[in-house]
């Protein structure tokens, strides 16, 4: 088809959508700027793939229609911004076109016999008609790699806007590792992770699984990405989908199974995977670990003088004192379940831990919480200790054990008291 004519049939085009230029520039996906991209790519099909591949051309029909319409609009002009927009539309799905009939041609120009087995499933065959159409279609980045020689091929916009590297920012895959992954240290471990990603997908006959990647995108921030991609024979198409949101919703998820919704200090659940942690920790190296087990006094008392209502308050009250004095980043409080809560001090000895059981008791008393059932007319605690240090506690349910005692023998001695466990 004659090129003027494909450069006044565009321009027409353009001048029947002048009033969506703003819109066209934007980065959001409203509805009229989808309708417009339909109309484009009507126009696309018009001009450029009706005559694919008929028409055999030496230099790329997409870049040589939009040279000619650039060359008449003035620089830095919105028109010359919106056509760069298209420009890069087209050349996506003249990509997309391209690879498409290049994959037919190749299924049906090869024996049977010498196709692999997995481009003969019929799920394989469901991924290679959709891969060329992906680039367009996709709202997500979109990166084609060799995987012979690790060339990056293509990237499509989304790529671009996203990411911020262009093709010429990264040609292959080793200079997308070195700015993607600055970090030495992550970086092999992406590169292992990748490529022990190829071989599950090779022996299980599979696209290759999805993995949260931390990537480092030209302006110097970092994103968390999901990639997932597809085996093509000698190519990869790897789709990267932003994990942000999945992230956020997997830490609250995991913040309210660890935390008691109560008090919103850790549950139970929580301290039992602490404690096997630190208590390894602490045989492994040698060090202390110390536990006070707490207990609000004549609380059943106080349950059934104030209500239930107020129970709560109290314990909610107790549970923020004691955190408020447990304020190490290795320290550890919980509500270890009813009345009871936990401290965990690693690396600290039994006179350290007597030292925060004796503030914690005093930050009781300055709460001064009314319970006429006790003796002293306020609320009070009692608390066992319990420390490990050179192996002298046999296990982690021995440890508590020997701290719960001590509690109980605090109890016995009158309440409002602290009692350690005997070597």
């Amino acid at each position: 088809m004659d090129c003027g004519y494909n450069i006044e049939k565009f321009k027409a085009f353009l001048d029947s959508h002048f009033t969506l230029y703003d819109i066209i520039l934007s980065d959001n996906t409203s509805k009229q700027l989808l309708s417009f991209k339909k109309d484009a790519y009507h126009l696309f099909y018009e001009l450029i793939k009706l005559h694919y591949p008929q028409e055999k051309r030496q230099v790329n029909p997409v870049y040589d229609l939009f040279e000619h319409i650039k060359l008449s609009l003035e620089t830095n002009s919105i028109e010359l911004k919106v056509v760069k927009k298209i420009e890069s539309w087209w050349l996506e799905w003249l990509f997309a076109l391209e690879v498409d009939q290049q994959l037919v041609t190749e299924i049906n120009n090869t024996p049977l016999s010498f196709i692999p087995q997995n481009t003969l499933n019929p799920m394989r065959k469901h991924e290679l008609s959709h891969y060329a159409k992906l680039f367009s279609v996709l709202p997500m980045p979109v990166c084609n790699i060799c995987a012979i020689t690790g060339e990056i091929l293509k990237v499509n916009q989304r790529f671009i806007d996203v990411l911020g590297y262009t093709i010429e920012d990264i040609p292959n895959l080793n200079v997308w590792c070195e700015k993607a992954y600055p970090d030495c240290e992550y970086r092999e471990q992406v590169k292992q992770l990748w490529y022990e990603s190829i071989k599950k997908a090779i022996e299980e006959n599979k696209a290759i699984p999805t993995n949260n990647y931390k990537i480092m995108c030209k302006d110097g921030v970092q994103i968390t990405m999901e990639v997932s991609a597809i085996d093509i024979g000698d190519e990869y198409l790897a789709i990267f989908n932003d994990a942000t949101e999945r992230l956020e919703a997997e830490s609250i998820l995991r913040d309210m199974a660890f935390r008691d919704s109560l008090t919103q200090i850790a549950n139970r659940r929580r301290f039992d995977e602490k404690l096997n942690h630190e208590f390894q920790r602490a045989e492994k190296c040698g060090g202390a670990l110390s536990i006070i087990i707490i207990d609000i006094d004549f609380f059943k008392q106080f349950n059934d003088r104030y209500g239930h209502v107020a129970g709560d308050t109290c314990i909610y009250k107790v549970a923020q004192t004691i955190a408020g004095v447990v304020n190490r980043p290795e320290d550890f409080v919980a509500r270890y379940g009813g009345e009871e809560f936990v401290v965990l001090l690693p690396d600290t000895d039994t006179q350290g831990a007597l030292f925060i059981a004796e503030c914690i008791q005093k930050s009781i008393e300055h709460a001064a919480i009314v319970h006429k059932d006790s003796f002293t007319g306020f609320l009070s605690v009692s608390m066992g200790i319990n420390t490990a240090e050179e192996f002298n506690v046999s296990d982690e349910k021995n440890f508590i054990e020997q701290a719960d005692s001590a509690l109980y023998y605090a109890k016995s001695q009158g309440r409002n008291c602290i009692a350690i466990a005997p070597r």
